[in-house]
């Protein structure tokens, strides 16, 4: 039995986008599509407006009173953007207190000389950083923010996971350091670093509060060299 109603047209669906080249690396998403604008936004300059964004809310707003959607509402872009470029709201604020934009990059060069000298290196990289006029001070502000905001733990997880070991732990891999190996090595070294920086910014217990960067590269930087190439016990 026929039917005189005459057939639908052929569907005419949209594409996916295809994702952009940095970000193939990542884990398997889809990627969502950005919304329109007259501008015609590149991907650097949106995941920076989405990065500006979330600068601005965790400073304003804490750990826990910023969201993934009022982050998005304010750069203009749609949520699963956010979570397409940065995943959870933890490792959106790793990337927000994060001012050095190509912080692996500079984590690689720096281990990627004499590994036997890098600790003290990797230390005047982290607190020269951290000291910076202008971009360091987003860093500290937030610093002394995680220290009473109930989602600290998960942000401070998130920026010593993101920022430091995982560079750190890629470095050493490459080096030639087994995996389990570096990635215990790496998070040994964020986690001085890290401490270092809540002393000194947040506690501002002297005398590492006022210390020259020069002065903390000499007494910190051997402890760091220890974590990244010196003998550590087997595990029990």
């Amino acid at each position: 039995m026929t039917s005189d109603a005459p057939s639908a047209p052929p569907s005419t669906a949209i594409p996916e986008e295809e994702p952009e080249p940095a970000l193939l690396g990542r884990a398997r998403r889809r990627g969502p599509r950005r919304r329109p604008d007259s501008a015609g936004t590149q991907p650097s300059s949106t995941r920076e407006a989405i990065l500006t964004a979330a600068r601005e809310s965790f400073l304003a707003q804490g750990y826990e009173g910023t969201t993934i959607r009022a982050v998005a509402r304010t750069a203009g872009v749609d949520p699963a953007l956010v979570s397409y470029y940065f995943g959870s709201k933890g490792d959106l604020f790793g990337a927000a207190m994060n001012m050095r934009i190509r912080a692996a990059e500079e984590i690689a060069a720096v281990l990627a000389g004499d590994l036997r000298s890098a600790g003290p290196r990797l230390v005047r990289l982290a607190m020269t950083a951290w000291d910076d006029t202008r971009d360091g001070a987003v860093f500290r502000a937030l610093l002394r923010w995680v220290a009473t905001d109930d989602g600290a733990p998960e942000a401070v997880q998130a920026y010593a996971t993101q920022e430091i070991a995982t560079p750190v732990a890629t470095a050493l891999e490459q080096a030639g350091v087994p995996g389990p190996g570096a990635r215990e090595r790496a998070t040994l070294a964020g986690s001085q670093l890290v401490g270092l920086a809540m002393i000194r910014y947040v506690f501002r217990l002297e005398p590492l509060a006022g210390a020259s960067v020069d002065h903390l590269v000499d007494v910190v930087g051997p402890t760091i060299q220890h974590y990244l190439t010196g003998p550590l016990p087997a595990h029990r």
